[in-house]
Parts: structure tokens; C-alpha cells; sequence
């Protein structure tokens, strides 16, 4: 047995309740299968013009093809990057360069509840010279069309809103977002001909094995996903583009990606987080109903031993795998450590997001509640969480916040 089957024998979660599945996953055997051959025997590079180096692009072409399939576009609508925060950076400040053809102050919304990647990306284009609205949610998360309406000027270039979010599991009315955009852009084009602005980004990421992120569903003009989030590969992450949408390329030094993002191509990564996709797709139902149903056991065991306990989010529109937990009056991180130590693995919000400048988690703020962003925790649950993981988590979870409390 070589190390590469010794790795892929090895993929399966360790003993400890590993409940942080929204921060990071592990590679699914059949995803790790499918990569190995990129890292010995085909290891070519695909930019070559010998025939291995061309069998090896034709692959990931393939790859392509396959993803394209699964978002409703074109390969050539596919841009592999080398995580989802490229993809994000790529589709903000990308949209920022190329829109300033057209407005002298370009002009971006978020929500108050994006993760990092997307705030920062906003940041930089105000650093650059454009504006900056952030849309407010309400106390459940979700964002008010209305709201959007009013916010939109003539020289917005991008609306950036998260499909699902990764601390409280909402889901936002993304193709409502698109399809007014879209009616703005019609309106807009009567004056000036194919006029393409605003566009809608959406971060993804949490969503492929929870929600459909086909593009045309979701009425999007650029999504983005990542492999870390999928059971795929870290290091790998796309950006889906509608057709005819121009971005300026952030990574200069190649024409790869049809000149929108230069370095080589790994194929590993690629076939990798392909596989990743398709499984999530295949898989969604059932893991949904699975999850779910996790899910309901854990708040209601919750509410039942630990009364002081809120729950974030919607009560509706919520992905089936993310449990916010607000316990007033605990420090979360003091919290969390204790469980550590009781060998249960959870986090304090979204890991990209921990900065010492902030003083805890800006999403339950956004929410209204500031005086608890100090004071809650998420659970997330996944593919290899059981019945009677969460059981015995809820359990050391509610013993052990009682106690602090007392």
C-alpha cells in the first residue's frame, strides 16, 4: 500500500465530536481517489504542447464541462481559482476595474451579515476610489428588497449577497435580488444599449449540498464556491460568470483562464473539487432530510435543558446543518474551550472572520443583538455527524453552560 492509499484510508473524521463541518471538511474518499493520479503519474503541466501535457488539459477541460453542467452555463464560464476568497476578490474588485469604464465612483452593496471575504473586497473598492452601502437585515438575517430598492443608485456596478450564511445558516432571497436587478438592467438599457450594470454576486460557498446553485435559478451573474466547503480539497475554489459579464484579472503573469486568472492550472484541485460538486448534488436530499432532522433534535433537547439558550436566525429560511447557540451571560470563547476539553469541536462564528480588532461576532450584532456577540457559539453538522454525536453534544453542551451560568 503506497502513501497515497494509506492517505485515502485514512480520510474518516477522528473519534472527538467534530461539530464545525461549516468551517472545514474532510475529503471524501472518492474525491481523494479521484485526485491521486495528478500527483504522480500525471503530474504534467496542462499549458504544455507535448501530448502529455495536452491529454492532461484535455482532462480538465472535462472537469469544466462537468461543472458547467451542474451551474447551467458554459465551460468558458468557469474560472478556476485558488480558493473561494480568490473568488470572491475576483468578483468584486474584478467587476470594480472593468466597471470604471463606465462610472467615474463606482458603487457597491452587501449585506451587514457577508463573511469576511466579501467585506474586505468592499473595503478595498472604497480604498480605490468607489463607494460602499451596507445593507441591514433584520433580526432574523434577512434582507428587505425594499431596503435594496432604495439603497441602489445609478452608478451601482455589483450586489454582493450570500446565498446561505455560514454562522446562522440564513437563507436570503437571492433570485429575488436577481430578477430586480435584472428589470433595472432592462430599464437601463433602453437609455444605453446592453447597459450591464448592476450585477449580482453571490457567496455560495455554504450552500452546493443544501441548495440548488444553478446560476440561472438563483438569477446570478457571479457565484462563488469552494472545494474547502464541499468534502473537497482546500486550495481550489471557481467563480461561475454569466455570459457576457467582463471582469479585469486580479493575478497577472499568464493567459490561463482565458487571460482572467494567470498561474497554472492544478488538476489535482480541479478533478478534486469537481467530484466534490457532483456528489453534494447527487447526495442533497437526503443529507438535507438527514441533517435536518439532527437539526430539530438538538434545539429541542437545547430548550429543554438549557431555557436561557436562543437560537439565531430564521426559523423558516435556515440551512439544515448551522445551529447559532446565544447563551446571555457566558463568554463564548470560555465556552467553547470547555467542550474542547470534553473532546467536542465547535466555533465561535465563521474562522475567517476572528480578528482581534473585533470584538465578537459582527453577524449577531447585524442581527440586533450586541450584547450577544460575545456569548454565542455554532454547531454545524455534516456527512459523518450522528445521532448520537449530537446526543452526547447537547448533553456535555448543556451541562456545561448550566454550570457556568451558576
Amino acid at each position: 500500500m503506497n502513501f497515497f492509499s494509506n492517505l485515502l484510508a485514512n480520510l474518516s473524521p477522528k473519534k472527538r465530536i467534530f461539530l464545525d463541518y461549516a468551517s472545514a471538511t474532510p475529503v471524501l474518499h472518492e474525491v481523494g481517489k479521484g485526485m491521486v493520479k495528478y500527483f504522480s503519474c500525471e503530474f504534467y503541466n496542462p499549458s504544455a504542447i507535448y501530448q502529455e501535457g495536452v491529454s492532461v488539459k484535455k482532462e480538465v477541460e472535462d472537469y469544466r464541462t462537468r461543472l458547467a453542467r451542474l451551474l447551467g452555463i458554459t465551460n468558458k464560464d468557469i474560472i478556476f481559482t485558488g480558493s473561494g476568497t480568490e473568488s470572491v476578490n475576483l468578483a468584486i474588485l474584478g467587476a470594480f476595474e472593468e466597471s470604471k469604464k463606465v462610472f467615474k465612483r463606482p458603487h457597491i452593496i452587501v449585506s451587514a451579515i457577508e463573511h469576511s471575504a466579501v467585506m474586505a473586497a468592499a473595503e478595498e473598492v472604497v480604498r480605490r476610489g468607489g463607494e460602499m452601502s451596507v445593507l441591514p437585515v433584520d433580526e432574523e438575517g434577512v434582507i428587505s428588497i425594499e431596503a435594496l430598492k432604495k439603497m441602489l443608485k445609478r452608478t451601482t456596478f455589483v450586489v454582493s449577497i450570500g446565498l446561505a450564511n455560514s454562522e446562522i445558516g440564513v437563507i436570503q432571497p437571492v433570485a429575488k435580488v436577481g430578477r430586480l436587478l435584472r428589470e433595472i438592467r432592462k430599464i437601463r438599457s433602453h437609455d444605453s444599449a446592453n447597459f450591464p450594470y448592476p450585477l449580482l454576486h453571490s457567496d455560495a460557498s455554504a450552500a452546493p449540498g443544501y441548495l440548488n446553485v444553478n446560476l440561472e435559478s438563483l438569477q446570478c451573474d457571479l457565484v462563488t464556491l469552494d472545494g474547502a466547503k464541499i468534502y473537497g480539497p482546500k486550495g481550489v475554489g471557481i467563480l461561475a460568470v454569466r455570459r457576457g459579464v467582463k471582469l479585469r484579472p486580479i493575478i497577472l503573469g499568464g493567459g490561463q483562464e482565458q487571460g482572467r486568472r494567470a498561474g497554472t492550472a492544478n488538476p489535482a484541485l480541479i478533478a478534486g473539487f469537481t467530484i466534490a460538486l457532483e456528489i453534494a448534488v447527487r447526495d442533497r436530499e437526503k443529507e438535507c432530510e438527514r441533517l435536518e432532522n439532527l437539526r430539530q433534535y438538538f434545539i429541542e433537547r437545547m430548550i429543554k435543558d438549557l431555557p436561557h439558550a436562543i437560537v439565531n436566525g430564521s426559523t423558516e429560511h435556515h440551512l439544515p446543518n448551522i445551529v447559532s447557540v446565544s447563551v446571555p451571560g457566558i463568554l463564548s470563547e470560555l465556552l467553547l474551550l470547555k467542550l474542547d476539553r470534553e473532546g467536542v469541536l465547535v466555533s465561535v462564528g465563521t474562522t475567517c472572520s476572528l480578528d482581534e480588532r473585533v470584538s465578537g461576532s459582527p453577524v449577531i450584532t447585524a442581527l440586533g443583538k450586541p450584547e450577544l456577540a460575545e456569548s454565542t457559539l455554532r454547531f454545524s453538522f455534516g456527512r459523518f455527524t450522528t445521532e448520537r454525536e449530537v446526543k452526547e453534544a447537547v448533553e456535555i453542551f448543556c451541562r456545561l453552560g448550566l454550570k457556568v451560568i451558576k
